[in-house]
């Protein structure tokens, strides 16, 4: 199973689209995640989607804005959806009579938000007993090692996402 998830920051200009076109052609994924479209999901011709073999299957649920992470699959597959909130998309999918489970994951940048889909992420974890996989935009980071800047980074967000 290949999956592409791209925090493309703006799928409306024709460069991103030709760029995520040639990882599509390239790669072949099963499944391809969006996040950070920035435009309207109505105003974005699915069509183009659908030329590549795919169907949108869901889009996160975030009140009185825009969805702002994207869930497709091949037109073949047919996930099963667990929950949708406003950072992340449970799914499970069946392949070979096993049931794998992922979270396509947009994860709020207030800390404190983040706390919640962590809280969730281990709900999950424990109502469906399987191997998950997680992937995505976490918006934070397991260690200084992975930051650049003059300041390091607020421990706790650290620990958190470590734990």
């Amino acid at each position: 199973m290949k999956v592409i998830y791209w925090n493309i920051r703006g799928i409306a200009n024709t460069p991103s689209r030709l760029v995520l076109k040639r990882h599509i052609l390239t790669n072949n994924p099963d499944f391809i995640f969006i996040s950070e479209p920035w435009i309207p999901y109505n105003n974005f011709p699915f069509a183009w989607f659908n030329i590549l073999g795919f169907k949108l299957f869901s889009q996160n649920s975030r009140g009185n804005l825009h969805p702002n992470l994207w869930c497709f699959c091949l037109n073949s597959l047919n996930p099963t959806i667990l929950d949708i909130d406003d950072q992340q998309i449970p799914f499970s999918y069946n392949v070979n009579n096993l049931d794998l489970y992922f979270s396509a994951i947009s994860a709020s940048t207030s800390n404190i938000r983040r706390k919640e889909l962590w809280s969730k992420l281990n709900l999950l974890q424990t109502n469906f007993a399987a191997p998950w996989c997680f992937i995505g935009d976490f918006n934070t980071i397991l260690g200084a090692h992975e930051h650049s800047g003059s300041f390091l980074p607020a421990r706790p967000p650290v620990q958190d996402f470590q734990t």
